[in-house]
């Protein structure tokens, strides 16, 4: 997808908030299974259609953000954590200059 290397510094600590970003991640898809499994007015089966629609999703969300990480396929994935909110402008912050400047680059091309 894009050639230009990743900092090792911002490589490191990506590599160091993913826990948390997975954790952030997979407790808003159990927040929403909650709601889901508690709605009065719907019946046990619409329910699990609805949970069984929400976590077929998720589960693609998941892997799309967290699985293969690679310094080779890493943009893609810096790319996909902002679309899903889990790469905060509060990380962006601890990254290097160079990180922020391609993602503006990306940006600007469409890519986010």
């Amino acid at each position: 997808m894009f050639a230009a290397k990743i900092p090792e510094k911002d490589w490191k600590y990506l590599r160091k908030i993913e826990p948390d970003m997975l954790a952030t991640l997979c407790g808003r898809i159990n927040e929403r299974s909650k709601t889901i499994l508690y709605e009065k007015d719907k019946s046990e089966h619409k329910k699990y259609l609805q949970l069984y629609k929400h976590i077929k999703q998720s589960d693609k969300v998941v892997a799309d953000c967290f699985n293969d990480w690679r310094r080779s396929n890493i943009w893609l994935k810096i790319l996909l954590l902002r679309q899903h909110n889990l790469l905060t402008d509060e990380h962006l912050d601890q990254m290097s200059d160079q990180c922020k400047a391609i993602l503006q680059t990306l940006s600007k091309l469409g890519y986010t």
